[in-house]
């Protein structure tokens, strides 16, 4: 029980910051692409690997999509991590978080955007959504990070917008697809964007219950993502 306890940390650890790992894998595939290193497969191994991607991160998305019209079928935040809704999110968030890095790698270019500023532009958002992402990680713990209960923080990145987390995932898949311009990394991309989107719509009536009047003045004061209230001076 011990070791499948310490498997389970290892995995919560993982996964939370799994985006990450897809960042670094994009540093090392660009480093190897640049250096001339042939990182391309078959077309049909290719396709292979698209295709089955293609289904788990639409299935991931889907299902947070089927919960906001049918809220009884909850997927998101997971009732606890016994729960097989939690390992659905948590496992497919993690394959289409570091497959997004995979398949840009090797289908590098094929948006024909080769200009040296997208790139660098993509850089810069990977290195920001890194230290947002891990300083919102940091703030509100693993714990709330994998969508279990816990306290309602708003110090912090939480100050400036309600799912700071959720704004670095999206920054970071923007710049992977900037940095690979890889047509496949778009199409995969986007439909993990559309699940970090739309989560906050199944989190809210969740938090609203838990926090009632302190959580409705919070969704007054901050945005949802980022906008103009996130650069309010705040009063101390």
């Amino acid at each position: 029980m011990d070791v499948i306890k310490q498997i389970g940390a290892l995995f919560e650890s993982f996964s939370s910051r799994a985006s990450y790992f897809a960042v670094l894998i994009i540093v090392l595939g660009a480093i190897l692409h640049y250096s001339g290193v042939n990182l391309s497969l078959s077309s049909e191994n290719k396709l292979i690997i698209f295709v089955v991607l293609l289904i788990l991160t639409t299935s991931f998305s889907l299902g947070l999509f089927i919960h906001l019209c049918y809220p009884k079928l909850r997927i998101w935040p997971p009732p606890g991590k016994s729960s097989w809704q939690f390992w659905f999110v948590w496992i497919l968030y993690t394959v289409g978080a570091l497959g997004v890095s995979v398949i840009g790698i090797l289908d590098w270019g094929t948006l024909e955007l080769n200009h040296w500023s997208l790139s660098v532009i993509g850089a810069g958002l990977l290195l920001f959504a890194v230290i947002l992402g891990e300083w919102g990680v940091r703030t509100l713990n693993i714990h709330q990070t994998l969508g279990l209960k816990g306290a309602l923080l708003t110090k912090g990145p939480y100050r400036v917008s309600r799912n700071p987390q959720y704004v670095a995932e999206i920054f970071i898949y923007t710049g992977i697809i900037l940095v690979t311009g890889s047509f496949e990394a778009l199409i995969i991309g986007i439909i993990m964007m559309l699940w970090f989107v739309m989560a906050p719509l199944s989190e809210e009536p969740w938090l609203m219950q838990q926090f009632g009047k302190q959580y409705e003045e919070y969704l007054k004061n901050v945005p949802r993502f980022i906008g103009l209230r996130s650069f309010r001076l705040k009063k101390q």
